[in-house]
């Protein structure tokens, strides 16, 4: 996909990017991406969101709150994120790779939602 001049993907809005922002779990998964800036493990990713939403360190989740992270990305934001064109989840390999919409999307999310 292209980009646009407002750097968003050809066939996205800015409101559809607002629109998956709209949760914290979504917005942590754009976070952890950013700063990571590379492919990860569906585990891996699980871990760090977690970790984040709870403002802790990833060493102290508790396996128990990774799997139901894991369930939620799986299930929930990552499809939703993928359709937008902000990553690409495989499902079968658990893997999820930015694009390059992520960092418009982080900008995005950085400024905060529209009023």
């Amino acid at each position: 996909m292209a980009v646009t001049q407002n750097g968003t993907l050809s066939g996205q809005s800015i409101d559809d990017y607002f629109a998956v922002l709209s949760t914290g779990h979504r917005q942590a998964v754009v976070r952890v991406l950013a700063a990571t800036d590379r492919s990860v493990t569906l585990s891996s990713l699980a871990r760090w969101v977690a970790a984040e939403r709870q403002s802790v360190e990833r060493e102290t989740i508790a396996e128990q709150e990774i799997k139901r992270t894991k369930v939620k990305l799986h299930h929930n934001s990552l499809p939703m994120l993928d359709d937008v064109g902000v990553l690409k989840y495989c499902p079968e390999d658990q893997r999820v790779v930015p694009t390059e919409a992520l960092e418009t999307v982080e900008r995005f999310r950085e400024m905060g939602s529209p009023k």
